[in-house]
């Protein structure tokens, strides 16, 4: 149970989340553990909670969670079971771990959790017929497991402890000049005062999904799953709470950010916040739509859901080539983000808590790379480009 997100009730044993106020129940026999959810359902009425706690029998004839084997693949079905419920982790970061563990590690390990060694585990990760990236993924996967069994008191020791990650050379990092940032913004801004509609809508949706990207850092899920009251003019901040649901079989537009730890208020500059609504007036005065503040800033009306990645990356990829500027994804907005504070000589500590790492090692393996000659490269902050 991450102490983070859940908080103590004044009844014993029984959690409830901050911020979704479903309860937790924990249990400590036969084997410590946790009931999150009946029959599939989150519990979200404290006499639920108090029943199931006091109620032995209940446990067993609901089929609840609990698990009380304590075998590698037991164990990972309740660890997945936490990435839903607990860790609340976006469907994406999931759906990459229950891959990975239908590919390569079910029916594996079959024994007891604690009697799984290093050299088992070098061995295995040394035997996968896949790609360096992917052992390195693999390595990720397992250090996040066992450390939630260590966690929930399956295991003292992980066994993945001073497992390095495969040395790779890191691919080129990708960004925009401030001069490609300024051209592009200049293409746009024209378009926008063409009186080809079609035109118009277009550029203005491209020209706000990159200034709020490259004015955030944030993931590219994140900027989609925004709405308008996510800015607060009056603070002058952003929430970012969610990403987009990228699973197609939902009826949920929005899924859980990456993490708990992305789950964040950002400070944002009272031009950017103008821009988000100007763009809001300008769908209300062009379009027969009237857009409220609650509403999803991309969100396709004649669709009626928000508009997709492919959709957005068409649009975004052809304003590339209509300004010459350099081909980067829409991601590569993030590391344009990161590299021009980073010229401006702000420190990775501060960009790492606002683009919403857990951790600040994470952020210094990605850019601690650059060099100051790359890093002089890019000028201005981004408010002098919007």
């Amino acid at each position: 149970m991450d102490k983070k997100v859940y908080e103590k009730t004044r009844y014993q044993n029984i959690y409830r989340h901050k911020k979704n106020k479903n309860y937790l129940i924990m249990i400590s026999k036969p084997v410590k553990s946790s009931i999150a959810t009946i029959d599939g359902k989150k519990i979200m009425k404290l006499e639920d909670a108090i029943k199931i706690r006091d109620n032995p029998k209940l446990k067993v004839q609901k089929g609840l969670e609990l698990t009380y084997k304590e075998d590698f693949d037991s164990l990972w079905l309740k660890y997945i079971t936490a990435c839903k419920n607990e860790l609340r982790l976006a469907y994406n970061t999931i759906l990459r771990k229950e891959k990975m563990f239908k590919k390569y590690l079910d029916g594996r390990f079959n024994k007891k959790i604690s009697k799984i060694t290093k050299e088992e585990l070098i061995t295995f990760i040394e035997n996968m017929k896949t790609t360096t990236k992917q052992k390195n993924e693999m390595i990720r996967v397992l250090k996040s497991f066992f450390n939630w069994c260590i966690k929930e008191e399956y295991l003292i020791v992980s066994p993945m402890i001073n497992i390095s990650q495969y040395k790779t050379e890191k691919p080129q990092m990708k960004f925009w000049t401030p001069t490609e940032i300024k051209q592009i913004l200049e293409v746009l801004d024209k378009d926008i005062k063409s009186n080809n509609i079609f035109l118009m809508k277009k550029a203005y949706l491209v020209k706000i999904f990159i200034l709020i990207n490259f004015s955030l850092g944030d993931r590219v899920g994140e900027t989609r799953a925004l709405t308008y009251d996510c800015f607060d003019k009056k603070l002058g901040t952003v929430r970012i709470e969610h990403s987009i649901n990228y699973d197609t079989s939902s009826n949920d537009f929005l899924s859980n950010t990456k993490n708990y730890h992305s789950q964040r208020v950002v400070d944002v500059s009272n031009k950017l916040i103008q821009e988000v609504y100007q763009y809001k007036s300008f769908l209300n005065n062009y379009t027969e739509y009237n857009i409220m503040d609650s509403d999803m800033i991309f969100f396709n009306y004649q669709l009626k859901r928000p508009y997709s990645d492919a959709t957005l990356r068409k649009a975004f990829y052809y304003y590339c080539n209509k300004a010459n500027v350099t081909k980067i994804r829409m991601y590569d907005l993030r590391h344009t983000y990161v590299a021009t504070m980073m010229a401006e000589g702000k420190e990775l500590y501060h960009i790492s808590n606002r683009i919403g790492h857990s951790n600040y090692s994470t952020t210094v393996n990605k850019y601690g790379h650059l060099s100051n000659k790359t890093r002089k490269e890019i000028a201005e902050i981004t408010d002098k480009y919007i």
